[in-house]
């Protein structure tokens, strides 16, 4: 306890706290703090969404990496999911994707 009187005041605040000037704290100020230092009124534990936020924050480039690896995910299912679904022709020649099968589609559409 360096500094301190045996009562528990801390010598060099009480001095640094008698220079200020025109600054009166309550009456009851010094009890109400030591009865909460007591009490041991400490901050409520921060949720899940702070821990999320100080690891996004002391770690950058850890968060920036799911994240990518999220958008990666996400994009990768919405085109699963949008695709239309897979019509295996008769004919691979014929397939709409090939000369032919796109020459074939050009005349029937022709023919109507």
């Amino acid at each position: 306890m360096n500094g301190t009187n045996p009562d528990g005041r801390d010598e060099r605040l009480t001095a640094v706290l008698g220079r200020w000037k025109g600054v009166e704290p309550r009456p009851d100020f010094e009890a109400l703090v030591w009865a909460r230092i007591r009490n041991g009124e400490a901050a409520e534990r921060p949720g899940w969404f702070d821990d999320a936020r100080d690891w996004i924050f002391v770690r950058p480039a850890w968060a920036t990496a799911m994240a990518a690896s999220l958008a990666i995910l996400i994009g990768a299912l919405a085109g699963l999911v949008s695709a239309p679904p897979h019509r295996p022709h008769a004919e691979p020649l014929l397939h709409p994707q090939t000369l032919a099968g796109s020459y074939l589609a050009l005349v029937e559409r022709g023919a109507r």
